[in-house]
């Protein structure tokens, strides 16, 4: 008996050392939610991605990028020649040449008039932006939404840990309670089995639920895109506000189809296709173009085997310079302008469609997150009334027990009913939670 009763004891002491041990370090990194949103999207590796390409879609919008700029390139030419002459019919017969001919040109070409494609292009490049920049927010939506579920969800765990800390000290007490009884013989060896036993189930509890709770501060660490073993360092300093807030199918209506941000990306796909209609039908106007350049040109040779030539180098230059135009007009070319002008409507319709199917499945699911929504703030309320009562009578029970009127199996009895309605307040809890964040993120509000 003396070794069972050691035995508890020493299981007490580890389990009060490991709770103290991982209080101290809990304290060592306190971070609220804000906190952890701000760690995750500045190591989001997806989100740095996204801000490249929204960097690339910015570098890429300007009037050059679109075409309405002439061109300018500079050339130089370097032409070597020998020619050994054996010809009979040549006034230089039996003569030999070495010559150079350079060229130094500097050209321009200007496209003034494509059928406003220069406009066109221009507009696609504002869409291109602003497609990446609502990528860009999407991503930090979804990364906010991971760490906000893990967040809860680590808030949850603590708190089934504490209670589960703080049932296995009322049984270490009742153990200390029984043994006291027993010294002065108003309990039987079985009364301090049956405690004994107790507060070993509710040791492995703790320890399963020490077990959870470092799990979820895990994925919450995860979630920040931190090493998972840095999670057993973080303490949140938010703490569980069981007051949810209530709202309205009309104005999360209103604001899902002016805010949410796959929506918006759809539309913006939409224009980008209205665009590529416009840049089709540019082709049935004509197209002018300006060419214009400078060149000066060097030439110097040296004739050789002939008395009655100079064997020195001689040459000169010859400077040029033009400015042309050139108007081109397709007449005919297999009817592929219209064919194509048929399909980028087609193609536009085809993102209409998407857009519209998307928004149909949106507004069906916020229906029904709205009134799961609603069913688990009903179901918190209730549970929060059950947690009282269970509290009440847990307390009363208490009493009842020391004063000998209530005997340890009803009594654990109300403990284990104790803490399931406390579990089940801490699941109606992060389930509405969870939903809140659906909702919020449908109509574009889980950031601001």
């Amino acid at each position: 008996m003396n070794a069972l009763v050691l035995k508890s004891g020493l299981v007490a002491a580890y389990l009060c050392a490991s709770v103290a041990y991982n209080f101290s370090q809990a304290q060592e990194l306190k971070i609220s939610l804000n906190e952890a949103i701000a760690q995750a999207l500045d190591q989001s590796y997806s989100l740095k991605i996204a801000n490249k390409n929204l960097e690339i879609a910015r570098n890429n919008n300007n009037m050059g990028e679109a075409g309405a700029y002439p061109t300018v390139n500079a050339n130089l030419a370097v032409n070597n020649s020998f020619s050994n002459i054996n010809n009979p019919t040549s006034f230089l017969n039996g003569a030999s040449t070495l010559g150079n001919n350079s060229t130094l040109a500097v050209e321009a070409s200007w496209v003034l008039f494509d059928g406003y494609k220069v406009r066109i292009n221009k507009k696609r490049l504002e869409i291109l932006e602003a497609q990446q920049s609502g990528s860009l927010k999407l991503a930090v939506e979804q990364q906010t939404s991971l760490v906000m579920r893990a967040y809860f969800n680590v808030q949850v765990q603590a708190k089934r840990l504490g209670l589960n800390a703080d049932l296995l000290a009322l049984s270490r007490d009742k153990i200390s309670y029984i043994e006291a009884k027993r010294a002065y013989g108003q309990a039987l060896e079985f009364d301090l089995l049956q405690v004994n036993d107790a507060y070993l189930n509710d040791s492995i509890q703790w320890l399963l639920q020490k077990n959870a709770h470092e799990v979820a501060l895990q994925n919450l660490a995860i979630a920040m895109n931190l090493e998972p073993q840095t999670g057993l360092l973080l303490s949140l300093s938010d703490t569980i506000n069981l007051t949810l807030p209530t709202y309205s199918y009309e104005e999360l209506r209103n604001k899902l189809t002016a805010n949410n941000q796959t929506l918006s990306n759809l539309k913006i796909s939409e224009t980008l296709a209205e665009t590529q209609i416009e840049l089709q039908k540019s082709n049935r106007y004509p197209r002018l173009q300006m060419n214009g350049g400078l060149s000066d040109q060097l030439t110097i040779a040296k004739i050789s085997g002939l008395p009655q030539i100079p064997t020195n180098f001689r040459g000169g230059t010859t400077f040029t310079g033009f400015v042309n135009f050139s108007l081109a007009y397709t007449i005919y070319n297999g009817g592929r302008i219209k064919r194509s002008i048929q399909t980028a409507s087609l193609q536009k319709e085809i993102a209409g469609l998407q857009r519209k199917d998307q928004e149909r499945v949106l507004l069906q699911q916020l229906q029904q997150n709205l009134y799961r929504y609603e069913n688990q703030r009903a179901l918190l309320a209730v549970s929060q009334q059950l947690a009282n009562n269970a509290s009440r009578n847990l307390a009363m029970a208490e009493e009842r027990f020391k004063a000998g009127t209530l005997n340890y199996f009803d009594l654990r009895t109300i403990q284990i009913n104790y803490i399931r309605s406390i579990n089940a307040l801490q699941d109606a809890y992060l389930n509405a939670k969870t939903t809140e964040i659906d909702l919020l993120l449908a109509v574009g509000e889980l950031i601001k």
